[in-house]
């Protein structure tokens, strides 16, 4: 029986890779005409949409079912949890969008590459000067009628917590006047796989051994939900707050938090 339930593991991990190789390679060549071959490698609207299409296929091969929740925004800025590399496909599923990612990210196999054709502006947070270069980028992207996306905790978690919002980016929407919205991503598998660990992409985890527990797991719930939007933010440290108590009230609803 036990050899069973490994090899059905075992079947499991090969299909879901061989579905996901098939549609990153697709995405791959859909980008090159699409996007590269028809001149619109500057163009972020361009990039968001064929992110936008590819993540729901991505999504669809990985077995992760989706949902939203709440008013999804047409313009500005998203400040929202994170928790996983999954958290970037599932936004894009909902929502045409720009990220801005850790520049640590660049260099992850596959999630760095992917990230970079989809314009993703990433950013040092350690470098004042980084992240204002990233801040001014951020008109152009809204202009073209594109949300971009924040995880201003600055890292992943296993789910359980919301750390607190770094301000730091939320200084182009209140000079733009951008209105931003908050958003919390989570997850369910079933038992006995754990969202820790099989969803959850945080602390000292390799990408490789991650996505394989990724492919182990039979299945997976994602849920996207957004929160209030402050259509005119006038002071990044109250912004700050003000959604991160949006957003710690919307896992609290939702039963991650451990706190009390």
């Amino acid at each position: 029986m036990e050899n069973w339930v490994c090899m059905k593991s075992t079947l499991r991990v090969v299909r879901k890779f061989f579905r996901f190789s098939r549609q990153i390679i697709s995405a791959v060549l859909d980008y090159r005409r699409s996007v590269w071959k028809a001149g619109l490698h500057e163009d972020y609207r361009a990039k968001a949409e064929w992110l936008q299409r590819w993540s729901r296929r991505v999504l669809d091969a990985l077995d992760v079912e989706w949902s939203c929740e709440g008013a999804p925004p047409e313009r500005g800025m998203l400040a929202s949890t994170h928790v996983s590399y999954l958290d970037i496909l599932v936004i894009a599923a909902q929502l045409k969008a720009v990220f801005v990612a850790k520049s640590q990210v660049r260099r992850w196999p596959l999630v760095g590459w992917v990230t970079s054709l989809a314009g993703t502006l990433y950013v040092s947070r350690e470098n004042r000067g980084d992240v204002k270069r990233v801040a001014e980028a951020f008109g152009p992207v809204i202009e073209q009628g594109v949300v971009a996306v924040v995880f201003p905790e600055g890292t992943s978690t296993d789910s359980h917590e919301v750390r607190p919002f770094y301000s730091s980016l939320f200084e182009p929407a209140v000079a733009g006047a951008f209105p931003i919205t908050a958003a919390w991503v989570g997850y369910k598998v079933p038992e006995p796989y754990r969202i820790e660990s099989h969803v959850c992409f945080w602390g000292d985890m390799g990408f490789a051994p991650h996505l394989i527990r990724l492919m182990c797991t039979p299945s997976v719930k994602a849920k996207l939900v957004f929160g209030q939007t402050i259509e005119l933010p006038k002071e990044r440290k109250e912004v700050a707050k003000a959604l991160w108590e949006d957003v710690m009230g919307i896992a609290r609803k939702e039963g991650y938090l451990t706190d009390h």
